[in-house]
């Protein structure tokens, strides 16, 4: 789920492949009424994980909301004015959470990829972070596994490792977890010139 400045809240149903709306989210009379923004077929999935509409996160100025789409590898843009769903980037592998940071780059935790990539205004990534790089004798994760839920606090990203075993195969790194962590990685500054470049 993600906040609007306005108070609304937005909330992904992944099995459904659809985006919720509450208006007035901290004083609506309990029940809140619900309300559907899109049900559209792009917010499904038949791939693996099978989670479609996950992740989301709203533009600087509101119009757009970008959904992560787990099984398709593909992070989403929905116009919020006319409601219409596009294709915004392709192969990230098992798009999770998103979070924009303060120079326009929308971050996407990989969970498959074990990475977290950044992609400019266009879709194009533009910076990439982390890797696994193996479990610890306390059964932490090395560097990412499973990357969930990214939070930018200043220069800092914050990134779950959610570290999920999908099919209980001990081939699965997943498996090996005895301890879940969160890591800390700073941001890299954008630099200036071309469109989105790092």
């Amino acid at each position: 789920m993600t906040f609007s400045r306005n108070g609304a809240v937005y909330v992904s149903d992944s099995f459904q492949g659809a985006i919720y709306r509450i208006d007035n989210v901290a004083t609506c009379a309990k029940p809140c009424a619900v309300s559907l923004v899109t049900h559209d077929p792009l917010l499904a999935t038949a791939g693996f994980p099978p989670f479609g509409a996950n992740g989301i996160a709203l533009n600087a100025d509101e119009t757009a909301l970008f959904i992560a789409n787990t099984g398709d590898n593909r992070v989403l843009k929905l116009d919020l004015a006319t409601k219409q769903v596009s294709v915004f980037a392709e192969s990230v592998h098992g798009a999770d959470g998103m979070v924009f940071d303060d120079s326009g780059r929308l971050w996407v935790a990989a969970n498959q990829g074990d990475e977290l990539i950044a992609l400019n205004d266009i879709g194009r990534v533009v910076a990439r972070l982390g890797e696994f790089q193996g479990i610890r004798t306390d059964g932490t994760p090395r560097g990412l596994l499973f990357p969930a839920s990214p939070v930018i606090v200043g220069e800092w990203m914050y990134v779950t490792n959610l570290a999920l075993p999908l099919t209980g195969s001990p081939a699965e790194w997943e498996t090996e977890v005895k301890r879940w962590t969160i890591a800390r990685i700073k941001l890299p500054h954008r630099e200036r010139g071309s469109r989105g470049a790092d």
